[in-house]
C-alpha cells in the first residue's frame, strides 16, 4: 500500500478547464455535430459543463436545455435561468409533467393535501414510514425492495424522471444534429447516487465524470460560476423529502478523500483511523453494493 498523498485532490483548475473545454469542441467536430446540448438543472455540476462549453464552442452552438416537472423546486428553474443569462445563451424550459403523466409516474405514490397549505404535497416517507431509517438505508433500499412496495415505488418515482429527462434530450439533439454533453461526476459515479440510463449517466459525451463533487467545487470558483449556484446543496430534484446528496453519503470534501483512498488501494482500517469508522463504513458500503451500476449491462464474453 502507497503512502498517503497530501492534498490528493487538488487540481490545477487553468490546465483542467483550457483540456476540458478542448475535449468538448474536439469531440463536437469529430462526431460531426452542429452544435452541442446541455441539459441544465439549475445545480453546480451542468453550471460547470456550461460554463466550460463556452470556452470551447461557440455560443451559438451551444444549446440549454432545462426539463422540471410538477414536483422540481422553483428555485432550481430559477437558478437555471441565472446560468443562462450569465452566459448569455438562451434557455429553453420544456416541463415533462405531462409526458410523466402519460406514463402513469405520478399513480406510483400517494397524494394528500395538507391543511393549512396551498399546495397538495407528495406523501414520501423512504426514510421516515420504514421506522425511520439511517440515510444509508435510504439509498440501500434500491438494491433489492420488496415488490410494489413503498421503497419499490419511489425508487421507480424518482428514477422515470431523469429517464424521461433522457430520452426527450435525446430527442431533440437528434432532430438538430447536436451532441449531448453530460454532467455526471465521479463521485456520484462511485457511490451509485445516479439514475441508471438516466440523463445523468447516459450521454454522448462526459467530460467532467473523472473529477470528484469537491473538485468541481474548485473548478466552479476558478470560471466564477455566481456564488448561489456554487453554494446551493447538491439536490437530484427528483423526489420530495431527498434534497442533498450529501446528506445521504456524507461530506464531499472528505467523501471524495475516502473515495481516493479505495481507488489507490488504501484498506479500511488505514482510512478509518484517518476519517473515523463511520462514514468509512458508509462510503465502502456504497462504493461495493453499488459496483453493479458501473458495469452493467452484464453479457458473456
Amino acid at each position: 500500500m502507497a503512502d498517503w498523498v497530501e492534498n490528493p485532490l487538488r487540481v490545477d483548475e487553468s490546465s483542467i478547464c483550457q483540456q476540458l473545454a478542448e475535449f468538448i469542441e474536439s469531440q463536437r467536430k469529430a462526431l460531426n455535430r452542429d452544435g452541442i446540448l446541455i441539459g441544465l438543472s439549475g445545480g453546480l455540476d451542468s453550471a460547470v459543463v456550461a460554463y466550460l462549453s463556452v470556452l470551447g464552442v461557440e455560443r451559438e452552438r451551444i444549446k440549454l436545455v432545462n426539463l422540471p416537472d410538477k414536483d422540481s423546486k422553483i428555485q432550481h428553474r430559477k437558478d437555471a435561468r441565472l446560468i443562462a443569462r450569465s452566459l448569455d445563451i438562451p434557455l429553453v424550459t420544456h416541463n415533462i409533467s405531462s409526458a410523466l403523466a402519460k406514463t402513469g409516474v405520478y399513480q406510483l405514490l400517494p397524494l394528500r393535501y395538507v391543511p393549512g397549505r396551498k399546495a397538495k404535497e407528495l406523501l414520501v416517507r423512504l426514510g421516515k414510514a420504514v421506522e425511520k431509517i439511517d440515510n444509508t438505508k435510504v439509498l440501500s433500499a434500491r438494491l433489492s425492495p420488496e415488490p410494489n412496495s413503498l421503497a419499490a415505488r419511489g425508487v421507480a418515482y424518482g428514477m422515470s424522471k431523469h429517464r424521461m429527462r433522457m430520452m426527450m434530450l435525446y430527442q431533440h439533439a437528434e432532430v438538430h444534429n447536436l451532441l449531448v454533453v453530460g454532467a455526471a461526476n465521479k463521485t456520484e459515479v462511485l457511490t451509485g447516487t445516479f439514475t441508471l440510463w438516466g440523463c445523468d449517466q447516459c450521454a454522448d459525451i462526459m467530460p467532467i465524470s473523472h473529477l470528484y463533487r469537491s473538485q468541481l467545487e474548485k473548478l466552479a470558483e476558478y470560471l466564477h460560476i455566481p456564488k448561489r449556484i456554487r453554494k446551493k446543496p447538491a439536490d437530484p430534484d427528483i423526489i420530495p423529502g431527498i434534497n442533498d446528496k450529501e446528506e445521504l453519503v456524507g461530506s464531499f470534501e472528505v467523501v471524495d478523500q475516502i473515495l481516493w483512498g479505495l481507488e489507490h488501494g488504501f484498506d479500511n482500517e488505514s482510512l478509518s483511523g484517518r476519517f473515523g469508522e463511520e462514514i468509512v463504513s458508509r462510503v465502502v458500503f456504497l462504493y461495493d453494493k453499488f459496483r453493479f451500476m458501473r458495469e452493467i449491462p452484464y453479457s458473456i464474453t
